[in-house]
């Protein structure tokens, strides 16, 4: 055999192996693998749908304590509040408080009118006759006289000035004085008999003809300012 046919099947057989070898190295390079796929039939029932939750029931709605109310403080824009007892004040022995009766009058009387209705003014006093007697009553809200009696003091309210005695209220008119219903706010030291104490809202005041006076303190001196209790 020459050496040229020896040399061919040499590499014949190079070729051969070559494949032989490589041959798994390629196939996995060029992913020339066999696969066995395996499959299964799932059966499948409904779907199952987890319960719903309960709902909660609504929360109480807390009802609110009422709070004590304070009570009001009465107010006073000049004066603090200080109660100090109720003592009845004379004007002297000419003065007399209301309801009290008297048999006869003084020559000083004079007759007044308001509204139709007649009375006996006496030096700050007003009666009107019953049973042949003479009974004080309030001062007549309205009334004119011609002079007011000796005793009597000054109040100021809003810059406007009264004349104030035995429980009236007084405003000057040319020469003579009206009686007034009493100011708001007017301040007095002095009540006359035939008041009575009261409690309002926690607080005591003085009521004396239909208006409330409430106890304060003026300069160090006990006093009473009309005010209005609503």
């Amino acid at each position: 055999m020459s050496s040229y046919k020896l040399h061919i099947i040499r590499l014949g057989l190079f070729v051969i192996l070559g494949f032989l070898c490589f041959q798994p190295v390629d196939a996995q390079r060029y992913r020339h693998t066999t696969t066995t796929v395996t499959t299964r039939t799932v059966t499948t029932g409904p779907r199952y749908y987890p319960p719903p939750r309960p709902v909660p029931p609504p929360r109480p709605v807390p009802v609110p304590v009422p709070r004590p109310v304070p009570v009001p403080v009465p107010y006073h824009p000049y004066h603090p509040y200080v109660y100090h007892p109720y003592v009845p004040y004379y004007w002297g022995p000419t003065w007399h408080p209301i309801g009290f009766m008297v048999a006869t009058l003084t020559t000083a009387a004079i007759i007044v009118s308001v509204e139709n209705q007649k009375y006996h003014y006496d030096q700050g006093v007003y009666y009107i006759e019953v049973n042949n007697q003479y009974k004080v009553v309030p001062a007549p809200v309205g009334v004119v006289v011609s002079s007011l009696p000796s005793g009597y003091s000054t109040v100021v309210v809003n810059s406007a000035t009264y004349f104030y005695y035995g429980g009236a209220y007084y405003v000057k008119e040319s020469s003579s004085y009206k009686v007034v219903a009493p100011p708001t706010g007017a301040v007095v030291s002095k009540i006359p008999d035939g008041a009575t104490e009261t409690t309002v809202n926690g607080q005591k005041y003085i009521e004396y003809n239909g208006t409330y006076y409430q106890p304060i303190s003026q300069g160090g001196q006990d006093a009473y300012e009309v005010v209005v209790i609503k």
